[in-house]
């Protein structure tokens, strides 16, 4: 139980690391007040510029994909994956370093999503971003991501089991994240 709780908690603090939120600040620029107001990559991408985006891109994507290759090693089950994976995603959504703010974690998921499925998550991926990146002319194109990655791994899998599952509802849960804030500040301004 000790080594669980370790676990969930390492696991929280990895995700919990604001590289969004640091570049940012690299460049001068506060991203909780400037673009979409979250710290992500995307956010990074419209406050800043495409370099700076692509290594935010690639931290917090490696939050996720380091998380899942660690917990392999040290030889946690599929259940325990997906429990360290979605701990991994409240750090980045709840992060401790910046006032328990953050991003939506659509990077740290295609890590998560990778790690786990491999040449699967490949696909599911690359789906998710050329998806976000052809529909860029939408304010919140990151979230039309979710479901064309989701179905590509449903579809390249071919198999409903417990990790297909368990990402199914990180899927959903960062989806309705995205949207959740996307309604307050569309509507509840």
């Amino acid at each position: 139980m000790l080594k669980l709780s370790t676990a969930i908690l390492i696991s929280y603090f990895i995700g919990a690391i604001p590289f969004s939120y640091i570049i940012g600040l690299k460049y001068k620029q506060n991203l909780f007040i400037k673009g979409n107001k979250k710290s992500g990559s995307a956010n990074v991408l419209k406050t800043v510029g495409i370099k700076p985006a692509v290594l935010a891109f690639t931290g917090d994507f490696a939050k996720g994909s380091g998380t899942i290759v660690v917990a392999r090693a040290l030889g946690f089950d599929s259940s325990i994956v997906l429990v360290l994976a979605m701990s991994t995603i409240v750090g980045h959504w709840k992060s401790i370093f910046i006032r328990l703010k953050g991003g939506d974690g659509f990077a740290t998921l295609g890590g998560i999503t990778l790690a786990i499925f491999n040449v699967a998550g490949f696909a599911a991926v690359f789906i998710g971003l050329s998806i976000s990146y052809l529909s860029k002319f939408f304010k919140y194109s990151s979230t039309l991501c979710i479901p064309g990655g989701y179905i590509i791994l449903l579809i390249s899998t071919r198999n409903v089991n417990l990790q297909i599952t368990g990402v199914g509802v990180m899927y959903f849960l960062v989806f309705m994240k995205s949207h959740t804030g996307f309604l307050k500040q569309k509507y509840l301004k």
